[in-house]
């Protein structure tokens, strides 16, 4: 499969060098500068980022940290976090994240962000178009054949759900006519509502819009298909994380602290996390509540290393990644917090 191995490799490593060719920006910031730590707003999975931005926790720890904003996949961070461009980043465990160590660069994961977890919301889900959910045209994975399926940016964790999804019920992607066409949240929405695709897979709190539209319905997540992963870590470039371990854990300390808050909770909306939700991704309250809960924040940071070495050798297998790394390269010592085996 070239192509596929194209998108892993060769597009990881021309990113990579133009970050390393044009590196004005590089290079680690100096202790006690400002820290820029790069989200996209309209991703649910930062909200502690987002709250301890709002109360000062990131402040009180000690750090100034600055909040970079972006559009689009988590992976796009990875020549600008080699580049040194923003110090501290959200990653998921993608090909761009396993390759960018086979070319020379050394990203590292601090610690885990979200994952699966009983009695809370998932941070991806796949929506089945109404009509063909309501008709019962799709009630299994099986059914997805001669679907027309877009998973959005290609690596991401949603289009490893449904991979693993189909994986399950023995469907070959082809088969199910695969494609990763959606820039945005609101192009998945679209596809459904112009009947452009019959699933997508989306991040909240877009899959939740998608249903409170009727334009589709939330079907399988994390927990239901794969309950063993993890979604997404927080990154250093190399640099901050050699030079500036001290601020990676007041960092660490300051996000933590809005997590324990929010895991306060129970995985419940409180009107001080809908207002934060709300104006950090410009969604409305009412699309916000209308997921039912919140996704579950890891208290400690805690990194599966087996469970990460899942996910690259399924990407091995995909032909995604051209070398497997030992997962223990990719970590980082901010936080110690690391299960040897997978679950």
């Amino acid at each position: 499969m070239p192509t596929r191995r194209a998108f892993g490799v060769t597009v990881l490593a021309a990113a990579l060098s133009a970050a390393t060719a044009c590196g004005a920006g590089g290079g680690a910031s100096a202790p006690g500068s400002a820290i820029k730590l790069s989200i996209n707003p309209a991703q649910l999975q930062y909200l502690p980022i987002m709250v301890a931005a709002d109360k000062g926790y990131f402040r009180d720890a000690g750090v100034d940290v600055r909040i970079v904003t972006y559009q689009g996949s988590a992976n796009n961070q990875i020549p600008l976090l080699a580049r040194g461009d923003v110090d501290l980043s959200p990653a998921v465990s993608g090909p761009s994240l396993f390759n960018q160590f086979t070319q020379g660069f050394r990203i590292k994961l601090l610690a885990n962000l979200t994952s699966p977890h009983a009695g809370y919301r998932d941070g991806a889900v796949i929506v089945v178009r109404k009509d063909l959910w309501d008709s019962g045209a799709i009630k299994s994975p099986k059914d997805l054949v001669g679907k027309k399926i877009d998973a959005s940016a290609e690596g991401n964790p949603p289009d490893f759900l449904l991979r693993q999804a189909l994986l399950s019920a023995g469907v070959n992607p082809d088969q199910a006519g695969l494609t990763h066409k959606a820039r945005t949240p609101s192009d998945s929405v679209e596809f459904l509502r112009q009947h452009v695709e019959d699933v997508t897979v989306m991040s909240e709190p877009s899959a939740s819009q998608a249903e409170a539209q009727g334009v589709g319905v939330r079907w399988l997540g994390y927990q239901a298909v794969i309950p063993w992963y993890q979604e997404t870590f927080l990154a250093a470039s190399e640099q901050f994380a050699s030079s500036r371990s001290a601020d990676a854990q007041k960092v660490l300390t300051a996000y933590q602290r809005a997590v324990k808050e929010i895991d306060a909770s129970g995985g419940k909306w409180t009107p001080e996390l809908l207002a934060t939700a709300a104006k950090w991704t410009k969604q409305k309250e009412a699309t916000l509540k209308a997921m039912g809960g919140l996704m579950y924040f890891s208290p400690d940071g805690t990194i599966d290393q087996g469970a990460l070495d899942r996910v690259q050798q399924f990407w091995v297998r995909e032909q995604q990644v051209a070398s497997p790394v030992p997962v223990t390269e990719l970590l980082s010592g901010p936080v110690q917090q690391v299960k040897a085996g997978g679950s």
